[in-house]
């Protein structure tokens, strides 16, 4: 007969529980003030007029909060960030999800496969930028001059360089580039997967396209709803790809947020301007954040 621990046979007491708090919160407080002080900051400015040429900062309350709605170039810059963020969800989803499928196979040399599939996600974005800016060069680039020679581009264009292309090519480069990265949680959500469920739908004649619908596709739910929050919150607010592939251009076709903040301060030195919308943005996916954990809460206690 084997004798189990306490702590494992039975939950924690009222005592361990408030010792464990009570270690945790000195890191707890830390990380809070370090959280909280930059948010702070960032309100605080966009409260401001300020000058960065003369250092000048003059009280303008919501002044800078009221610009925003009659910001037209803020609106096409939001519209641009949602297709930026949706498109890029959707897609490296969509390819993480077949490339995780793909792996979760043993077919001979899939090591090798897996390691290749890895590769856009460790690379240096700027090593990425620069590949694919040559890549979509319009005079040299080997994917451009082959949309040349179908007919689907102009001689000497780049769909960096077009204002209806720009949006999308830097929406497929980023879900080349963050595949990787959902295939990985997908992969290890379908290696948790009970095997005997897929023996038993065997037994009663599933294919594989029930396989993967009744069982697969139910069991990677958590997975999809992590990489929704975790992907999404990054796409939503990505500055360095973008940046460094179109600058936002041709005439703003390709503007997201982040590249938007960094032209208002880099380039009009509008820091308080700058800083309300970046507290707005900021707000709006707390609120967005809120309403998606509510109604996971509800839905939990619902088939709870």
């Amino acid at each position: 007969m084997t004798l189990r621990p306490a702590f494992l046979s039975r939950g924690l007491t009222g005592r361990q529980q408030r010792a464990g708090m009570a270690f945790a919160l000195p890191a707890a407080l830390l990380f809070a003030a370090i959280l909280a002080y930059p948010i702070f900051e960032s309100f605080r400015t966009s409260l401001y007029s300020i000058d960065l040429l003369t250092g000048d900062a003059s009280f303008a309350g919501l002044g800078n909060y009221s610009a925003l709605f009659g910001d037209a170039g803020l609106r096409s810059t939001v519209v641009n960030t949602l297709l930026w963020t949706v498109g890029s969800l959707a897609g490296q989803i969509l390819l993480g999800l077949a490339a995780a499928l793909l792996i979760d196979s043993d077919w001979k040399g899939m090591r090798w496969v897996r390691q290749i599939l890895l590769i856009p996600y460790v690379v240096p974005v700027i090593a990425t930028a620069l590949i694919w800016q040559w890549m979509l060069d319009g005079h040299y680039g080997i994917l451009s001059t082959n949309l040349q020679g179908a007919g689907l581009l102009e001689t000497g264009v780049s769909p960096l360089g077009q204002e209806s292309t720009s949006l999308w090519t830097v929406i497929l480069v980023n879900v080349w580039r963050g595949f990787p990265f959902a295939m990985l949680v997908f992969w290890a959500r379908m290696q948790s997967i009970d095997r005997e469920q897929y023996e038993a739908a065997r037994v009663d004649g599933a294919g594989a396209w029930q396989e993967f619908r009744h069982i697969t596709l139910p069991n990677l739910r958590s997975a999809v709803i992590a990489l929704l929050a975790l992907r999404g919150i990054w796409t939503l607010m990505y500055f360095e790809l973008v940046w460094l592939l179109s600058r936002g251009g041709p005439a703003g076709s390709s503007e997201v947020l982040a590249t938007y903040i960094y032209k208002i301060v880099m380039g009009e030195f509008r820091v308080g301007y700058a800083a309300a919308i970046a507290t707005a943005a900021g707000l709006l996916i707390t609120v967005i954040g809120l309403i998606a954990w509510l109604g996971t809460q509800l839905r939990r206690r619902t088939n709870g």
